[in-house]
């Protein structure tokens, strides 16, 4: 029952979030540090618009910046997972919004947070970046990326990288993408469910950048937390306000 629960909540929560809000694509501009979010496939917008709703729970000033990478029409799910010269132009131009996010303001920090299918261009990004220090949390939320990818590249560019993970997530996660395939298109179990697994013959460095690597694994006791272990779970609005927290990007009011 916690996971149909759960998705009634998180869907109560996003219609009341776009009549209050709306779904700009930046929000409170002012604020001294940035969060990108990244949607899943199908570009609903459920998990940029439950940070926002998290955020705004915590009473926290933040800069959002909501970055579509989505197919048209909206909705085609397949298209989004599919797609993937299409999803590395899109991951260019994330890459080039991130450039100008520290141009703009180079004081501010700036973080990543993705979710599901959005993993995949939030990572594909960060190996875009030609220099280090840019943004500092990644956050990847159940990511449909295989296993075995390769995240030194992106882990370069990063101070530290937070992986949620679940083995609870098996329908969309292990049945879906060993039919459909992952966002970097192999048909396997994803990462957000069985976690990222470096393959043979690790480098150093890449054993050395693996350490920025945090996996946050679900367990029963999450259920207090509102997390039932389903895709949907990570983007419990209250479950984000306290991960928030839990990970200090939100600055101190």
């Amino acid at each position: 029952m916690g996971f149909f629960f759960n998705r009634i909540t998180v869907l109560s929560n996003w219609v009341d979030e776009l009549l209050r809000h709306g779904r700009p694509e930046e929000a409170d501009g002012d604020a001294p540090a940035t969060l990108v979010m990244l949607d899943g496939v199908g570009g609903w917008f459920f998990g940029p618009l439950m940070m926002r709703r998290a955020l705004r729970s915590l009473g926290t000033p933040m800069h959002t910046v909501l970055f579509d990478w989505h197919s048209r029409p909206r909705g085609n799910m397949l298209a989004d997972l599919m797609g993937l010269k299409r999803n590395r132009l899109a991951a260019c131009r994330l890459a080039r919004k991130i450039n100008a996010l520290h141009r703009a303001t180079p004081q501010r920090r700036i973080h990543v947070a993705a979710y599901s299918g959005g993993c995949g261009i939030a990572v594909f990004a960060l190996e875009k970046l030609k220099r280090s220090g840019l943004v500092d949390t990644v956050i990847l939320l159940a990511p449909a990326l295989s296993p075995g990818y390769d995240l030194a590249p992106a882990l370069r560019n990063v101070r530290r990288c937070v992986v949620g993970v679940s083995r609870r997530d098996c329908f969309l996660l292990g049945a879906g993408t060993r039919l459909f395939g992952t966002i970097d298109r192999v048909h396997t179990s994803s990462a957000g469910r069985v976690g990222f697994r470096p393959g043979k013959g690790t480098t150093p460095e890449q054993t050395a950048l693996h350490a920025k690597l945090e996996s946050l694994v679900w367990t029963p006791e999450w259920k207090s937390r509102n997390h039932h272990g389903g895709h949907t779970a990570w983007i419990h609005p209250v479950f984000l306000a306290r991960l928030f927290q839990e990970l200090r990007i939100c600055p101190i009011v």
